[in-house]
């Protein structure tokens, strides 16, 4: 006997809502219930998934693991019982790197995607670059559109183009009424720059050596672009971000650029996907969109 799809939808509303009692009053049914379908997805699978710890609900190793399969296989009944009644023919999910959470992206992929494809349903989420990619291999998103930092073996990665980092401030810093701009200068002002994980840290480490700065110049760390624009915007600091040339010469969010008096390093970006399950549908014209909007853009 397969999977239950109703006792992993059960297990869901246990974790999601920490509790036996409250995924029961969530489903409507009675605590008793909801104990049974759970333990008999435990029977089923022969493995414990849940455990009490504290008065809160936790998942074991082996219940991480369903949980996030669960969740896969409900959002896939969704997406399946949308594109029926919608007449949908497809749908494709991307995981973008966080760097690409800008209007350009928005205005060059986005966008003109849909307008050709609107009857696909399209899922974008942003992220670091290494998880992203991580999620391909999970069967978490379709594609990943990433800096080529780090990528799981097994996965196929196909480079498309170089983005630059690039440096910009509030239009009214001290830096923005400079010609040209030092290094000591950046240092002097602080880098404004994301959270990284201790994987996508080595990487960054390195971009910033290669302009003679360290971790030590970073003096805001926020979590987001958008926020990180803000931030730059309110004269808090440097942002630092990797700038496609296809993004064109707008700045994000009205910041100014700096001319920073040495050569800026890029990174190379490209597309990230499963070996044994190439993009198909929605997915594969989504990849074939990137690509031709990036060829050329080295």
């Amino acid at each position: 006997m397969g999977l239950d799809l109703f006792k992993l939808r059960v297990l869901v509303a246990v974790v999601d809502h920490n509790g036996y009692s409250a995924a029961a009053g969530h489903l409507g049914l009675s605590q008793g219930t909801v104990s049974f379908h759970v333990h008999g997805l435990e029977r089923h699978l022969g493995v414990q998934l849940l455990r009490y710890e504290r008065r809160t609900v936790g998942l074991t190793a082996a219940g991480e693991q369903v949980y996030r399969w669960a969740q896969r296989m409900l959002r896939d009944e969704q997406h399946m019982v949308r594109s029926l009644r919608g007449g949908q023919r497809g749908r494709a999910t991307l995981g973008a790197s966080i760097a690409f959470e800008q209007a350009f992206f928005f205005d060059k992929i986005v966008a003109p995607y849909r307008r050709a494809h609107a009857d696909v349903l399209l899922s974008v989420r942003f992220g670091h670059s290494v998880r992203l990619a991580e999620a391909v291999a999970d069967h978490r998103v379709d594609l990943a559109y990433v800096i080529g930092w780090q990528v799981p073996a097994g996965l196929h990665y196909e480079p498309l183009h170089a983005a630059r980092f690039t440096l910009f401030v509030a239009r009214d810093h001290p830096l923005a009424r400079e010609e040209t701009v030092t290094v000591a200068q950046v240092a002097g002002a602080g880098l404004i720059a994301a959270p990284l994980d201790d994987v996508e840290r080595v990487h960054y480490e390195k971009v910033l050596d290669d302009l003679d700065l360290g971790p030590t110049d970073v003096t805001l760390e926020i979590d987001g672009i958008q926020a990180r624009v803000l931030a730059a915007a309110a004269g808090l600091g440097v942002l630092g971000v990797f700038h496609p040339a296809y993004a064109g010469p707008v700045p994000p969010g009205g910041l100014a650029p700096l001319n920073l008096d040495r050569p800026l390093p890029s990174v190379e970006v490209g597309l990230v996907s499963r070996r044994a399950d190439a993009p198909a549908g929605g997915a594969k014209a989504l990849a074939d969109w990137i690509r031709t909007t990036t060829a050329g853009t080295g």
